[in-house]
């Protein structure tokens, strides 16, 4: 590695590594190797997004194709969110809302405060 390069910068959008394996339990598929997406971090980066190779983003642009607004990255509808709860060994609980789209499989989540409802898209 040359002296000039930068280390390269991960960014993990998944709750902890605990819950992610745990996930296989709640009936996620292969929630160890699929994308996860925060729905807050996915809200505010979806009107962000340019991605120049992506068809359906020149399509969206010329208006040949509706915009990619409350859709997976894959394009498909978003899943319904549904409510888990996690118990940790230390007896800690918390509470997380989940989906999985059905077509890329990435795993859509937050965090959940005690009585909230799933977090719009």
């Amino acid at each position: 590695m040359s002296e000039g390069s930068a280390p390269f910068r991960f960014e993990c959008d998944a709750p902890s590594y605990a819950v992610v394996r745990a996930c296989q339990r709640c009936g996620l598929e292969a929630p160890e190797d699929v994308r996860w997406c925060r729905v807050s971090h996915f809200r505010e980066t979806a009107n962000n997004r340019r991605d120049v190779l992506n068809p359906l983003t020149w399509g969206a642009l010329l208006g040949l194709v509706q915009p990619r607004e409350g859709k997976c990255l894959c394009g498909r509808e978003l899943p319904r969110l549904e409510r888990y709860t996690f118990t940790f060994a230390s007896g800690r609980e918390q509470n997380y809302y989940l989906g999985q789209c059905r077509t890329c499989r990435t795993i859509f989540w937050e965090e959940a405060a005690a009585n909230s409802p799933p977090p719009p898209y």
